[in-house]
């Protein structure tokens, strides 16, 4: 998984990362298109650091990994169609359910047989609405995240 740092819309091969204990990048070394190596390093730790370097606000938002990223949104995708694969199947079968309630008869006069089987049918219906706002949500989250890949490159 190659990653990519994406300074003011220039996207350099990374070479390595180096975190800091909380997690976040400290410093990255990256090459250009030429072979040229550069050391990114956040712009709070650049004072104190000595060697040559490009200072930059935000070292981690400036950082890609397209790859991921790719595979994340194939998952998604995948995701959403098997829920609406699922949410179609089970419609299907709360209509047949419906219908073979209907034709069947009870077998006393006073039996609890129609009554029993609309309880079925409402807990049926309420599985496959649980689906229904599952794909909503899921759609809106891959949505949302989408709408936040492509901000740009932050400037330095």
């Amino acid at each position: 998984m190659q990653a990519v740092l994406n300074v003011k819309g220039t996207k350099l091969s990374v070479v390595s990362i180096h975190y800091r204990a909380n997690g976040k990048p400290s410093t990255v070394y990256a090459t250009d298109e030429t072979g040229r190596e550069s050391l990114f390093i956040e712009k709070v730790q650049s004072e104190y650091d000595t060697r040559p370097h490009i200072a930059v606000e935000n070292l981690g938002e400036l950082l890609e990994f397209p790859e991921l990223e790719a595979r994340i949104v194939d998952e998604r995708t995948n995701l959403i169609e098997q829920l609406e694969e699922m949410q179609k199947a089970e419609g299907e079968r709360l209509r047949d359910f419906a219908q073979d309630a209907m034709k069947s008869s009870p077998e006393l006069p006073f039996d609890n047989h129609l009554s029993s089987k609309q309880r079925e049918y409402q807990l049926m219906e309420q599985r496959v609405f649980g689906i229904i706002d599952t794909i909503e949500e899921v759609k809106a989250f891959h949505e949302g995240c989408l709408m936040n890949v492509d901000d740009g490159a932050t400037e330095t």
